[in-house]
């Protein structure tokens, strides 16, 4: 039986939802002529406030892209102020993917030597994080980036230092960042109530990590010994050796081992082309889809508070997707099949 403390948070939670954008919004969003027609459209929702601080005439994707991942950390970090014991420390781990997206912005920032400031991270208070991102943010490269993580939970990045160096790509150091944060979540996981539909939707995430891992590696034509270091060591529908036959086999070989497993993954990848971006974007597309589904049946337990945060987050990634689109005068067909 559910303590009082964790019905209060699903049914919270539930109310919250109803703030979400719906499909159709993005649809009105996408045929959109300007920014200004968006912006109208926002001023209903609950980004109305930050948006009318903005002057007209200062209204362009940037600010707008500020303003809807606040919103982001204000809606995760409102929901883990909600929550008590356990399950907080849990949805906190679960919230660090801000903290780690960050991170590889960073890296990738230090890897082309490109300057990078604070209003190229998504906005999170101090009280938030105990990365000092100040420091990071004035490190020189990726090697002292890296050195003033040695007292966080990301210290053992440094052992991916030589593997960066030999493939000369920050995906080698992404991809450990991933390996770290989702070891936390299924930590802070354990002994929760609604377990199995917990790991339903988090190991399906991390199940559809690795898919997307391997497929950008190949992609990128890495080697099999390289993808296999890189991958998350975790497995659920996607079993240890579908993982090996993937990583030794050939791109177009994907789609019959992952028959009856990831079928939509691997169907909706070949029928129009192998990029890169559209790997992420179907990847991505997939993820968003289980979590509306935790939505409609696991909604008096604890994966629908996670679905939630995972919609909120494709709310935030479409909304800068629109705007940004709008804003370089991109074609409204390319501008759809970037939706999530």
């Amino acid at each position: 039986m559910k303590k009082p403390e964790t019905i209060y948070l699903i049914t919270r939670t539930h109310g919250r939802k109803t703030h979400l954008l719906n499909p159709e919004d993005f649809n009105v969003m996408a045929r959109s002529r300007s920014l200004t027609e968006i912006v109208t459209q926002l001023l209903r929702s609950d980004y109305a406030v930050e948006i009318s601080k903005l002057p007209s005439r200062e209204v362009d994707s940037t600010r707008l892209e500020t303003i809807f991942l606040k919103t982001l950390v204000d809606r995760y970090f409102t929901v883990i102020k909600d929550a008590r014991g356990k399950i907080q420390e849990f949805l906190r781990a679960y919230a660090a993917r801000v903290e780690v997206e960050n991170l590889k912005r960073i890296l990738r920032a230090k890897h082309t030597g490109e300057p990078i400031e604070s209003q190229n991270l998504i906005p999170l208070g101090r009280e938030h994080t105990i990365i000092n991102f100040p420091a990071l943010l004035k490190a020189g490269d990726i090697d002292e980036t890296v050195s003033l993580l040695k007292e966080t939970p990301y210290a053992t990045l440094t052992s991916r230092l030589d593997v960066y160096k030999r493939l000369g790509q920050p995906i080698a150091l992404e991809s450990y960042l991933d390996r770290i944060y989702f070891e936390r979540v299924l930590d802070r996981m354990k002994g929760l109530v609604d377990g199995d539909s917990l790991r339903w939707l988090v190991c399906q995430e991390i199940d559809l990590r690795n898919l997307l891992l391997i497929f950008t590696l190949k992609l990128r034509e890495a080697t099999p010994r390289i993808i296999k270091d890189m991958h998350i060591p975790t497995y659920y529908r996607l079993r240890s050796g579908v993982v090996r036959r993937l990583i030794h086999g050939k791109f177009e070989d994907a789609r019959e081992i992952l028959a009856g497993i990831y079928s939509e993954v691997a169907d909706e990848l070949f029928k129009k082309g192998e990029e890169e971006s559209r790997v992420e974007t179907v990847i991505s597309k997939v993820l968003y889809k289980y979590a509306t589904f935790a939505l409609t049946n696991f909604f008096m337990e604890l994966s629908y508070v996670v679905a939630y945060m995972l919609l909120c987050e494709r709310e935030a990634k479409n909304l800068v997707a629109i705007t940004t689109a709008v804003d370089l005068g991109m074609p409204e067909d390319v501008l759809r099949s970037r939706i999530l």
